[in-house]
This record gives structure tokens, sequence and C-alpha cells, in this order.
């Protein structure tokens, strides 16, 4: 098994020694006092989009069907307190791929990029890093958001190759995954959905069109029968297959689009499901004393549902959509989980196939996680637990007190950075680089503590505009589209062991929070005693009583709201 020491001086690994001796040298450990041998170690990377901690044995959510990451969670470790930094795509993108904070990055919307002249045009991004030690970086799909940075910062972060490396989610020519409205053959919308009105959950009846390999690789999205997440696990298959012919190390990584909405798959997938009583959710509504602010409203999902001459729409009011459109709504989420678990089974098995699985780092997560209805909603775009936690996997078999194991360590999306490099044995990040994330090794090399790594809380955030009407434009209610200096109201969240605390503050022009007693706008409080961040409970039983008014909490936000002013209001953030 490979060792995973970082070094400072590795003499460079010639292209014909690569395959056959994975070859060792001696290496002095930085951070440590142990000296061994170590070799360098491939790294695939699995990001899923708006995929929440919905996998069967990963998180026991028994209704799942996800045997591909079954199976991998039994040979890794399983992350339970795993959080984004801003829970939704192009912020927690920018931050996790740039292994900074949105503070740091200054990408709070869809608009901006850390690209940008005066933030971080000389940073060096998780995969650039690994390009520069000479790996080989090959990525299909959405790693970074689309175009934010332009052109997925290719080439910088990514290898130029003869072949096709330009394969990305929403760039032209390719395109991105089809909804269920678009490229019609063979679509069936789902019924029960159908029957109030909605596209959202659709299947496609020719499966074996649906997952065909030979697909034309350069032909867009839009002419294709083949579904867009099977054309990506075909393209990172070939990607490792061409990596490991040119005997060179390779960083891979993936960016699956389901089960983003629309929840369109083969139909088998959707299927699997048809005999299943579905659950939904036990907290339909929000709090009493929860504020406005906490909620958001799906544009994406389409808000507005019709039967037998009724009107129905989620709300934070207290009413919820009818059990049956619910439960069809998740079937179409349940059944995109089942299909990117299928496609992402694939790309493992390649390791397996090539005799790789036991010298390559996998880590598999998303990028934020969704709600099912809970608190009456359905998306992201949140401070809440069900939109800030995600699922995090890491394999490393050369560890051996890392396989089959779970661990209640914290952990956030920006220590993916400092983790897979110090996990691919190349020297340890600079401190000059400014990455500002925390190696997850320690927690890898002894699950069973809970702060190995000297982590004991997780930080995310999120804006609103509350100048725009909630239900007309919850676009701009969630600020997606507004210049980051226009921003009004900003919610800053801290997740501990046993609570959740939230405040939203004013948010100036000049992009950083008011911090004053006047500044402050909401608070919210929420215990998680208990919480073991599995099976349905995790997502049913907590979050939904604010105690932030509540005379016996007095201390406890005291103490929690100065962490807070520690992780934010001393960072200097400006536009």
């Amino acid at each position: 098994p490979n060792s995973i020491t970082p070094n400072r001086s590795m003499p460079e690994l010639q292209s014909s020694s690569w395959r056959f001796a994975r070859l060792t040298y001696l290496t002095i450990t930085v951070g440590s006092c142990l000296s061994h041998t170590a070799a360098l170690n491939n790294v695939l990377m699995i990001t899923v989009d708006d995929l929440r901690p919905q996998l069967n044995q990963a998180y026991e959510m028994d209704q799942m069907l996800t045997p591909n990451l079954d199976k991998l969670s039994k040979g890794a470790t399983v992350f339970h307190r795993a959080y984004c930094q801003m829970a939704v795509c192009s912020p927690s993108r920018n931050s996790f791929m740039s292994g900074r904070r949105p503070d740091t990055t200054k990408v709070w919307n869809f608009i901006n990029h850390f690209r940008e002249e005066g933030v971080g045009a000389n940073w060096t991004t998780l995969p650039q890093y690994f390009k520069q030690h000479g790996y080989l970086t090959y990525a299909s799909g959405k790693l970074f958001h689309p175009g934010h940075p332009p052109a997925n910062d290719y080439p910088t972060s990514w290898s130029t190759d003869e072949s096709n490396t330009f394969y990305w989610g929403n760039q032209a020519p390719i395109g991105d995954a089809d909804g269920c409205g678009t490229n019609k053959k063979n679509i069936q919308i789902a019924p029960a959905s159908a029957a109030y009105g909605s596209t959202a959950a659709c299947y496609n009846t020719d499966d074996a069109a649906a997952m065909n390999d030979a697909d034309n690789r350069t032909m867009p999205q839009t002419n294709q029968a083949v579904e867009y997440d099977h054309r990506l696990a075909t393209r990172t298959i070939e990607w490792i297959n061409r990596a490991h012919s040119l005997n060179k190390p390779f960083f891979v990584g993936v960016g699956f689009r389901k089960p983003h909405l629309s929840w369109r798959v083969p139909s088998q997938f959707y299927k699997n499901y048809e005999n299943t009583t579905i659950d939904v959710a036990e907290m339909q509504t929000i709090g009493k004393d929860v504020p406005v602010l906490a909620f958001e409203m799906n544009g994406e999902l389409g808000q507005v549902y019709k039967k037998g001459g009724k009107t129905f729409q989620e709300s934070p009011n207290g009413t919820s959509l009818p059990t049956d459109l619910q439960r069809a709504l998740r079937h179409g989420y349940y059944a995109a989980v089942s299909f990117m678990d299928h496609e992402a089974g694939r790309v493992l098995d390649t390791l397996d196939l090539l005799g790789i699985a036991d010298s390559t780092v996998v880590i598999f997560h998303a990028d934020h996680g969704w709600k099912l209805g809970e608190h009456g909603d359905w998306s992201k775009c949140s401070n809440w637990e069900l939109d800030a936690r995600v699922p995090m996997i890491i394999r490393a078999p050369f560890i051996p007190q890392s396989v089959g194991q779970s661990t209640m360590a914290f952990a956030e999306l920006i220590d993916m950075y400092p983790t897979l490099v110090e996990l691919a044995g190349l020297p340890l990040v600079p401190a000059s680089e400014g990455i500002q994330g925390t190696s997850l090794v320690p927690v890898l090399r002894n699950p069973g503590s809970e702060a190995p790594h000297n982590k004991t809380m997780a930080f995310s955030q999120y804006p609103r505009c509350p100048e725009y009407d909630m239900v007309t434009q919850s676009s701009n209610w969630e600020c997606l589209e507004i210049p980051k200096q226009n921003i009004t109201r900003m919610g800053f969240s801290v997740r501990v062991a046993t609570a959740r605390y939230t405040e939203w503050r004013k948010w100036l022009p000049t992009c950083h929070a008011d911090w004053t007693v006047n500044g402050l706008v909401e608070v919210e409080l929420y215990d998680h005693t208990g919480d073991m961040g599995r099976s349905a409970a995790t997502f049913d039983h907590f979050e939904y009583v604010n105690l932030a008014h509540t005379d016996g909490a007095k201390a406890q936000v005291a103490e929690l709201a100065s962490l807070l002013r520690t992780q934010f209001a001393l960072d200097g953030a400006s536009c």
C-alpha cells in the first residue's frame, strides 16, 4: 500500500517507470515526526449536483437504491458532519475548487468568479496544484460552475490534450443535461407529477439508447439520445484509461448533474421505486419563531401546481403540497440519485478493471444539500442543515484505519484541497497560497475521534435580497443575479456538535456585513443534541424550533455569536 507522506523534494517520475514500479523514495514527513517511503497516488474526484446525504449504506436511508455507493462506503470513511460554505452551485464551487471561503472568493451570486482581477487571478486551484506537480488533470461535467471562471479554468487547471478535454456542462458545443420538456423523443412525464402540471420528473422509455456508450462525443446534447450523465461517465472512463496508458499519475474529476432538476432518467431507475411507498417529510412547515428570511421558493421546480380546479404552492405560511404530489416529486429525486449511483459505479469499476483501485484516492461529495418538503421547501439556497450539509466519502485504501468507517468529525468542502494533496503524496500546500481548509487526513487515521484535526465547527453563509418578492421573483430573493454590492442581507451560520446558530445581518454596498447592534436583523438557534447525521431522523427531527429568543439560550447565543464574529467580522470582506 502507498504511504501518504508529503515531501519537499521529489524526483520527477519517468513515464516509463510509472505503470510498473509504483516507484518509492525516501521522504521526510512535514508536520510529523515519522519518516518512511511514499509514492504518488492517483485521485478520482466525483462531484454531484444537489445531492443531500440520501444514500442507503452510508447514511442509512433504507428507501434508497444506491448499490455502487454502498460498495464505495464499505471501503471508505463516511463523514456525517460535512458542510458546504454556501448552499448554491456557483459560490460553493468557486469556494471548494479554490480552497477558500465565499468572503474570500467574493462570489455570492451567479455573476462573479474568483479569477476576476483583484481577487484570485493568480491563485492555484485544486486541480491546478496537481497539474503543476506533474499530474494529468482531466475532467468532464460540472466541477467548476459552468463559465465561472470562464472556460472552466481551462487550460490553467486542466491538461491540454489532443483528445476532447473541453467537455463541460453548459459549455458549447456539448450543452447541458436535458430537461423533461426538451429533446423529448421517448420521454414520458411521470404520471403522478403530470397530474399536477409538473414536468419535474420524467423517464426515457428507451433505456438502450439512453445508456449507449457509443455516443457521438462532439455532438451537442440536444442532438443525443444518450442521457447526459451517461456520456459524462463514458468520458471519465476514457480519461482514466488514457492517463493509465500514458503511465502518468492522474487527477480525474467528474461532475454529475443528477439529481439536479430536471429528474430525467432511464426508465429502469424510475420503475425501481414504483412499488415503494415513498415517505414524505414529517415537518412540512417552518416554526412560528423562524424568520421568513430563512425560507426560499424554488423557481426551477415550478412553484404553482394545479389539480381538480385547485392551486397548490410551496410556502412559508404553514401550507404544504398535497401528499401524492410530494411522493411524486420525491420519486423523481430518488430515481435521479439511483441513476447517478449507476454512472458513478461505472467509473469506480474502471479502477478495479485496471488494477489501480488501491493506488487511487476517491472522494465523493456534493456541492450542497437539498430539501424534499422539509420546512415546506423544495430546493437549496438556505443556511439550514438540509442545504448546508453534504455527503462526503473518502476512500484511501492505503490507510487501513479508514476502511469501512464513519466519523462524526467536522469537515468542510474547502478541506478537500489540502486533504487530496496530502493523500496523493505531494508537497503540502504552502501557507503563502492562502487556502483556508484543513487536511482531513488525521480523521482518516483516527475516524473514531471527533477532532483529531482540531476542527470542532463548520461555517456557511447565504445572502438574501428581501426587497424582491419571494414568490414571483425567487431568483432575486436568493440574490443569484443581483450584483454583489446590491445584496442587502447576509445570513452567517455556525454548526457545532449540539447546535446551529445563524445571524442575518445588513449587507453593505462595500460587500461586508454591518456587525454593529443596528446591523442585526434576525437570529436562529436550533438544538442538534442527538443528531447523528444518519437515517430519515436527521432530516425530520431538527431545526424546526428556533430557540434564539428563549431565556435559557442567552449564554449559548452569546458564545456562538462570538464564534461568528471571530470567523466573519474580522475577515476583511469587501467588494
